[in-house]
């Protein structure tokens, strides 16, 4: 990795605005894969800071829709979220994309900010010795931070650029990161779990979050027929989300290959829409 992409990364882990700067203006130093990534960080995960940066480097959402357009580049950037169940589906298991796509993968961190706003290192550190009621209390007042594992895979579409990203939640815990994860979605891959265990992404962490039912309505949900997959899709009805069921058909089959196709058809329909209404 180039050294001056890891140390933007790292310290992209208490991003400011001029701090999203210095890494959009560093794109051209790097390879295209670094520098799709740094596109990644400021449409996707570190949104907030980028954001009032965006006309400045021609970047910006096309209307209605989670497709992220670099006109400066003429690439079109969408966010793909994967519910890594790699014991269900190998081939969901980022290192495996990883070499498929034959994309490197990247880390993208945030750190959680307290309702100061200031940044803190540790979680686990501040809140020791809390009981859970405090420990909820104090999140529930801060910022969320945010942790992904993204592999961003770039090629020609029907004469477009198209660079989709891969994006899997990267730690336990990611209850206090959903609606950062979940922003700017077009579409999810989903696996369902047991009630009883803990994964980064299960429908046990966000089905009671009704603040965040606009959101989660606003993807395309693939739920794999793996496990209880009713539980999801009954909560999908009742959200009013588009969702469609893919047949299981073992732990090797390639579940992301099937779907990839139809989801890149959607994000060119959606452009050529807005283009005939522009």
């Amino acid at each position: 990795m180039n050294q001056k992409l890891a140390e933007l990364i790292n310290l992209c882990r208490k991003p400011t605005t001029e701090l999203l700067r210095e890494a959009l203006l560093c794109r051209q130093e790097l390879s295209e894969f670094e520098s799709n990534f740094i596109t990644y960080m400021a449409g996707f995960s570190h949104h907030e800071f980028a954001e009032s940066l965006f006309s400045d480097f021609n970047l910006s959402f096309l209307e209605g829709s989670s497709i992220f357009f670099d006109k400066e580049n003429n690439k079109f950037h969408f966010k793909i979220l994967l519910n890594d169940q790699s014991h269900y589906c190998g081939k969901l298991h980022m290192e495996w994309i990883e070499r498929n796509y034959n994309s490197p993968m990247f880390w993208s961190k945030m750190e959680f900010r307290d309702k100061d706003y200031l940044y803190i290192d540790s979680l686990g550190k501040q809140l020791r010795g809390c009981s859970g009621d405090q420990v909820r209390a104090y999140i529930a007042q801060g910022i969320s931070g945010v942790s992904e594992n993204v592999v961003s895979y770039q090629r020609d579409l029907q004469g477009y650029c198209v660079v989709t990203h891969f994006v899997r939640a990267a730690e336990p815990n990611t209850d206090i990161n959903v609606k950062t994860v979940f922003s700017n979605v077009t579409a999810c891959l989903f696996v369902n779990t047991s009630e009883k265990s803990f994964y980064n992404l299960s429908l046990y962490q966000f089905q009671h979050r009704v603040e965040l039912y606009p959101l989660l309505k606003s993807i395309y949900w693939y739920v794999i027929d793996a496990i209880e997959p009713e539980k999801v899709t009954d909560f999908l009805h009742k959200i009013r989300a588009d969702f469609k069921l893919m047949q299981y058909t073992g732990a090797k089959h390639d579940y992301l290959q099937e779907v990839l196709p139809e989801i890149d058809l959607k994000v060119l329909e959606r452009y050529n829409q807005l283009l005939r209404t522009a």
